[in-house]
């Protein structure tokens, strides 16, 4: 039976981006499917009342094109556009402007002006703010990548610098979700000596 698993996202996190690209590996060699979900950097790192009515910000209109493409379509098309993004800004170092977004939207096989639309209708904001503050409340989320596993334990990664690919995706999946269950568990870290997609071995 296919589980579900919340995966929080902030489409600027080329850390994110990594896990994200992993798990749909896992996906691919095992039997669950991402719930994409998204968490703002902008709503912890920001003092702003609002940060997310700020559209000139360069995360505000993706996030807020994010939720009404899952609004509109589901989960499945957040996902799709989070590809779409993630490709051009952190594969091909793109800028994230509005005429990105509509590209991305037009791969992703959704409406161009989506992202006008949600940057016109405020309910979007609060869409955005109403996913980050479930991760917050739910399972103490306080940056991305967090994972929910089906049990409701989160956790935050795992980060990786490049996403492993194949059963290797797989063997780490069943390492993090068996370290995610285990009671008593919190924290375990090491200093990232490389950056996000650097394809550099690890010894």
């Amino acid at each position: 039976m296919t589980e579900t698993v919340r995966f929080y996202f902030d489409p600027t996190c080329p850390w994110a981006w990594q896990t994200s690209v992993w798990f749909r590996e896992v996906e691919r060699v095992r039997d669950v499917r991402a719930d994409w979900r998204l968490f703002s950097l902008r709503l912890v790192n920001e003092s702003a009342d609002d940060p997310l009515t700020d559209t000139s910000a360069r995360s505000v209109p993706a996030m807020r094109a994010l939720a009404l493409a899952g609004r509109e379509q589901g989960s499945d098309a957040v996902g799709r556009l989070y590809v779409a993004i993630g490709e051009r800004i952190h594969d091909r170092e793109g800028d994230l402007s509005i005429d990105l977004l509509k590209e991305a939207l037009a791969a992703a096989d959704l409406d161009p002006n989506t992202v006008d639309r949600a940057l016109a209708d405020p309910q979007t904001a609060e869409e955005v703010r109403a996913q980050h503050r479930e991760a917050v409340d739910e399972v103490q989320g306080f940056g991305v990548p967090t994972i929910v596993l089906p049990s409701g334990r989160g956790i935050f990664g795992p980060v990786v610098a490049v996403a492993p690919s194949g059963e290797d995706a797989g063997v780490l999946w069943d390492h993090v979700r068996w370290l995610a269950e285990y009671d008593g568990f919190f924290e375990l870290k090491r200093e990232r000596d490389r950056r996000a997609g650097e394809a550099a071995a690890v010894t």
